[in-house]
């Protein structure tokens, strides 16, 4: 569905328009339209800080902008400026779950690709990590523990704050379903808060924290370097493509600091492994 772009024949208040938005807002989040979501959502909030005093007279119109802006924000989320996002993950980090199927794994890797400078990514997560540790939001309202900084600090407490290895994590998981008053909607929003402070814990830098995934072709085979782990793809006639392309297409963003990210991963891996060979084929591309 099509929305119209004029501002000057917007009127917030209009009963049609709030319909309208309704469907149109709905068809965006079902076909997670996120350019569509950006400029619906920047439009909708300037008009309604413009008709601020219009609208304060009706809170309920106020709660039902305020609500779709927020839902397109997070449909919109990779294109979004990184204030915008912090203010997301400080006030609203629990409004994704009133939307169906949404991953912000996904969005939140989406956004950290398009920053080519690793140090400035590293920067970007910390500042997310910190500002949940801060959120008051309640997430679970039926447990003892009701918002998102008290389960971090539960969570902290029991597999510490620095990097946590994943059998700890899963275990700390596993035991939420012996908790009694929460319910499995509830500890589905709690693991996916946890697996976002996970991956905002991790540096790029890090093999299991590079947000890129490169396709590598190594002895007529081809493999995903996936978070710090060779994912071999099954032969097909599609594969057979991808592997003529992966080998006589350059790499996305050969730039020296993309090499001196990959010669770091590298070094983490032991000398003749498949993974490090992984990542020197793709510093061979880079420097060729």
């Amino acid at each position: 569905m099509a929305y119209s772009s004029n501002k000057q024949h917007i009127t917030l208040t209009a009963p049609q328009l709030m319909a309208r938005l309704d469907k149109v807002v709905a068809d965006i989040i079902r076909f997670n339209d996120a350019k569509k979501a950006f400029d619906l959502g920047r439009l909708l909030a300037e008009k309604l800080e413009k008709k601020k005093s219009e609208v304060a007279r009706s809170p309920e119109i106020y709660d039902f902008y305020k609500k779709i802006i927020i839902k397109l924000y997070f449909i919109a989320l990779p294109l979004l400026d990184n204030s915008d996002i912090i203010d997301i993950f400080k006030n609203y980090f629990t409004w994704q779950f009133r939307l169906p199927d949404y991953d912000i794994l996904a969005k939140l890797e989406a956004k950290l690709i398009t920053t080519i400078v690793i140090e400035e990514r590293d920067e970007f997560k910390n500042s997310l990590r910190q500002t949940l540790l801060g959120n008051k939001e309640i997430i679970t309202s039926k447990a003892e523990i009701k918002t998102i900084r008290d389960w971090l600090k539960n969570y902290n407490a029991n597999t510490g704050a620095g990097t946590t290895d994943s059998l700890r994590k899963n275990q700390y998981l596993a035991n939420l379903s012996n908790n009694k008053l929460l319910s499995g909607h509830d500890i589905k929003k709690l693991q996916t808060l946890i697996n976002v402070y996970e991956m905002c814990k991790l540096s790029s830098f890090t093999p299991q924290g590079f947000e890129e995934r490169v396709p590598i072709v190594i002895d007529g085979k081809l493999y995903i370097f996936n978070h710090g782990v060779l994912e071999q793809v099954k032969p097909s006639k599609q594969v057979e493509r991808i592997m003529r392309a992966t080998e006589s297409s350059p790499p996305i963003n050969p730039t020296a600091e993309n090499s001196h990210t990959l010669q770091q991963l590298a070094g983490q891996y032991p000398q003749g492994s498949l993974e490090r060979r992984a990542v020197e084929e793709e510093i061979k591309k880079i420097t060729n």
